[in-house]
């Protein structure tokens, strides 16, 4: 029988007494049943011929060790583990074990309180021993398969000290012949780029004068990077400087070696930076100290943790080297949002530039939004005298290869009714979902796909009503003052699997949705705690003057102080 994460068999209790672990499982189950510690790893992968929602789940397992429970009352297995004797007088092994609970029906992986699992960090445990040289790690993780139920996961690790832990060791990190192959190839190209640019970066002059804008997720220039472009133009800095641009599509995509070459040259040669968004190119760099590199971050304060915000989680940045660590300076949208991006660039507050965010940039000029209009509703006429509500969220998955959107949580037929003949639905994806979305064709003059618009911001002008979830879209949506809702079908699981900064249902700047019923329920009835988003204005914008972009040039390129 396929092993399935059963909502009849709950660990609801987790405590420690030196070394034992007790554990209470709730059982809703009648029959016998025993309990088993099983090594497992789970891997995801996607198969490119099907939807990204049809993820491939290769799951390897192992020994497995039984456990026995002190005692049962009232359908709560109660349990003290001695890991310093779980069999035959040993810990268990390094590696990933589940729970399972043996029925006559099958073997079930026992899951997990959503309340309990938000204490996992909490109930981590280091045994350290030998000195201190080693250590025995337990800790606690989930995962779910389908959203809904959180599949318990008790981590087993013994660790050596790592001298030399700012030394990314990546042929040691493979665990199969093959894997150690690719990496050392891997470490080879890495050398080899190292190399080349250090030769290119000694061969050229550093006076202050040559700027590369860079994106290594997008193919254009955009947001943030543009407007400090067209800042300096409009200003006829770019005959005092030298611009050169690098935009392409790589994160998570495989690029030519002649690709490759022409980045690093370009990023060599430069005296300033500019990048928007993560560029993992940077990690292997160890940059002129001539050079500046500047991070633009291309998104306001969201709630979802990227960076060292994750540290500990799948997808965690290295503790030394990562690309976030290379950024001589950051820019940031506020003073608020510095103690944010401190935690994920892991860097320090003096590093920081708070000057705005460039795009915001005349954000607000009453004859910039009359001119958007009138060119949207020319090239869009049948969306004149509609009330527009824009759905944009972010991505699920742990990154750009493995992002999805589960559009069942979307009844694309009741959504269409609701807009009747006042309102239309805007859908714009996050472009790392690369999944159309399924809008049935006979509902498509109320609900439309806007995902390759180019420019999201312009949007917010003829928006009526922003949803989203953990996306830091409402962010500079939030300067119009009008309402955001946050619909979080997955909030607990996205919450404890996918990490955030701080719980959204305590601090969304807007009427926050769990299920559908309710999402639809909210707008039916009006209900957007406007309150919200006016306080947040106040609070995150009240050094709001729509000069970034010169300030930032001011300061960072012409040597001003601010």
């Amino acid at each position: 029988m396929r092993d399935i994460v059963s909502k009849d068999f709950v660990i609801v209790d987790l405590s420690w007494e030196r070394i034992f672990l007790n554990i209470d499982i709730k059982a809703d189950f009648d029959g016998d049943v025993e309990f088993k510690l099983r090594w497992f790893d789970r891997k995801t992968k996607i198969d490119k011929h099907v939807s990204n929602l049809e993820l491939i789940r290769e799951i390897t397992w192992g020994e497995t060790v039984g456990i026995k429970y002190k005692n049962h009352k009232d359908g709560i297995y109660s349990f003290s583990i001695n890991l310093a004797a779980v069999q035959d007088r040993t810990f268990i092994n390094n590696g990933k074990w589940h729970i399972l609970a043996v029925t006559n029906e099958g073997e079930y992986i026992c899951s997990v309180e959503p309340k309990l699992n938000y204490l996992f960090d909490d109930l981590s445990r280091v045994f350290r021993y030998g000195g201190g040289k080693y250590a025995y790690n337990i800790s606690f993780s989930s995962y779910s398969e389908d959203e809904v139920i959180l599949a318990f996961v008790l981590n087993s690790y013994f660790l050596i000290a790592n001298k030399k832990w700012r030394k990314r060791k990546y042929i040691q990190e493979a665990l199969t012949f093959g894997g150690k192959f690719n990496r050392t190839y891997l470490y080879a190209v890495i050398v080899l780029i190292r190399i080349y640019y250090h030769i290119v970066a000694a061969l050229s002059p550093k006076k202050g004068k040559k700027i590369l804008f860079m994106s290594e997720t997008k193919d254009y220039l955009v947001g943030n990077l543009k407007y400090i472009d067209d800042n300096m133009k409009a200003r006829g800095l770019d005959k005092q400087f030298k611009i050169t641009y690098s935009n392409r599509r790589a994160v998570g995509l495989n690029m030519s070696v002649f690709s490759w070459i022409k980045v690093v040259t370009s990023i060599a040669r430069q005296d300033v930076i500019f990048i928007d968004d993560y560029a993992p190119v940077f990690g292997f760099l160890n940059l002129d100290k001539r050079t500046k590199l500047i991070q633009v971050w291309h998104a306001g304060e969201g709630f979802k943790a990227v960076g060292y915000c994750r540290f500990g989680k799948e997808g965690t940045p290295f503790p030394a080297g990562s690309a976030h660590k290379k950024y001589t300076h950051v820019l940031t949208g506020s003073k608020k949002l510095v103690h944010i991006f401190e935690e994920v660039f892991g860097i320090e507050e003096d590093a920081f530039y708070p000057l705005g965010m460039p795009r915001l940039d005349g954000f607000l000029d009453p004859e910039t939004i009359r001119e958007f209009k009138e060119r949207f509703y020319g090239n869009y006429p049948q969306l004149k005298n509609k009330k527009i509500i824009l759905f944009a969220p972010t991505f699920r998955g742990t990154g750009q290869k493995m992002a999805y959107y589960d559009y069942t949580k979307l009844d694309f037929k009741e959504i269409y009714d609701f807009c009747g003949d006042e309102y239309v639905f805007l859908i714009k994806m996050h472009p790392f979902v690369v999944d159309p979305t399924p809008i049935p064709k006979e509902l498509q003059d109320r609900i439309y796909d806007f995902t390759e618009y180019p420019n999201i911001n312009e949007l917010y002008y003829i928006t009526e009503l922003l949803i989203t979830d953990y996306s830091s879209n409402y962010f500079e949506y939030a300067l119009m003052e009008k309402p955001v809702v946050f619909y979080t079908y997955d909030r607990e699981i996205y919450e404890l699997t996918r990490g955030v900064h701080r719980s959204v249902k305590e601090s969304a700047p807007g009427k926050v949705c769990d299920t559908f019923e309710e999402l639809m329920q909210c707008l039916s009835n009006k209900d957007f705690q406007v309150e919200k988003i006016k306080q947040f204005v106040e609070e995150n914008f009240s050094e709001y003057d729509g000069k970034a972009s010169e300030k930032a040039i001011d300061q960072i390129l012409l040597g001003k102080e601010i």
